[in-house]
């Protein structure tokens, strides 16, 4: 499966775990940042692991805030999109993990498959998230490297693991 990990980062925590992610990862992954693509470029691979922190109060990283505004240039049927995220539970409880939430949204307008790689809230704590779906869920990998630093390798290691598995009960014609 054709796989790209693509991050927007301010301040090189997200590049940082994405680079984690990616020594955790098996098999093929390439890393790229959004502000160096297009919505068409998102085409070209079948399954996007998407890394946003959320900025300011409940906002998306400005780099992907461009890539979202255009998302809706492109038809993403076929891919599979799963996110990870980074926020401050403590410093923003109210807008924790909304950045994912937002282009979980999106990606799912644009047409990906968007069912995979969700993580329980269980262990964080927080007032509200656009990034909360059915079942207490998070849409995608929640991170809190200001509060919470010391769970994230585990965190990332459980997430893949998770993340191997969802993709090995893919039909086959998807998952190869």
């Amino acid at each position: 499966m054709k796989t790209a990990l693509i991050y927007g980062s301010f301040t090189g925590k997200t590049e940082a775990i994405a680079e984690q992610i990616k020594d955790e990862w098996q098999g093929d992954l390439e890393v790229r940042e959004v502000s160096g693509l297009t919505p068409q470029d998102l085409t070209q691979y079948e399954l996007l692991i998407i890394g946003c922190p959320t900025w300011d109060v409940g906002e998306l990283q400005y780099d992907w805030e461009d890539m979202n505004t255009n998302l809706s240039e492109v038809d993403l049927t076929g891919i599979h999109a799963v996110f990870f995220g980074l926020g401050d539970q403590d410093g923003y409880a109210d807008t924790y993990q909304d950045a994912i939430g937002i282009l979980h949204e999106s990606f799912k307008e644009a047409g990906a498959s968007v069912g995979m790689g969700y993580t329980d809230t269980d262990d964080h704590t927080f007032d509200d998230s656009r990034a909360l779906i059915e079942d207490n869920k998070f849409c995608g990998l929640a991170l809190d490297e200001d509060c919470q630093s010391h769970k994230t390798e585990s965190r990332i290691a459980a997430w893949v693991k998770q993340l191997n598995e969802e993709i090995a009960e893919l039909p086959s014609t998807a998952a190869s």
